[in-house]
């Protein structure tokens, strides 16, 4: 059953990187105003960081005191009605917030299926988390670096060729499991 959630979970990846190169490919000047739209909707952040949330709370009753282990889905829930309420660019908090539950659990799912993947399967987990945290840090940079996408195709295709990318290692990281699972 593990093996099925492991091959699951990268497979909800490189879908999610897939289509982060389709969105960061297709913001140009042109579809810009979609795009901040979508980085400030209440609803596709609360999806985000509901997902982000979830994703997080076992990872913290894993190693939270027991007392407090058993009110983290609470907490977790309060804190979510608490950043839809207060927070804005909520979309862009919970993306943040994938980024870096998604580069742990790789690097997590790495140690422990004994992949041996040494630099290059930590490179791009640690990228995408340094992004993750810059953007959750500072939400508007990610707004900001959509706007120069949009004046500079460079940059626009560099975030796109780092999303496909990793989309092609994720694939590449599916193969060397089954192989290593058998």
């Amino acid at each position: 059953m593990e093996k099925y959630a492991v091959i699951t979970m990268l497979t909800a990846g490189t879908v999610f990187f897939a289509a982060l190169a389709f969105f960061l490919w297709r913001s140009n000047k042109e579809h810009l105003p979609e795009a901040e739209t979508l980085l400030r909707n209440k609803g596709f952040g609360m999806i985000l960081s509901a997902a982000a949330l979830c994703w997080c709370v076992p990872q913290v009753q894993a190693v939270a005191w027991a007392w407090l282990a058993n009110y983290a889905w609470i907490i977790a829930a309060a804190a979510l009605l608490l950043c839809i309420k207060y927070l804005d660019n909520l979309a862009s908090r919970g993306f943040a917030g994938l980024l870096i539950m998604g580069a742990y659990s790789f690097l997590d799912m790495s140690f422990d299926c004994k992949l041996n993947m040494n630099i290059s399967g930590a490179l791009p987990a640690w990228i995408w988390g340094a992004v993750g945290i810059v953007i959750a840090a500072k939400p508007c940079y990610l707004r900001d670096y959509l706007r120069l996408g949009a004046e500079k195709p460079f940059f626009r295709y560099l975030a796109a060729a780092l999303s496909g990318i990793t989309v092609l290692f994720l694939i590449a990281t599916v193969i060397i499991y089954l192989k290593v699972q058998g």
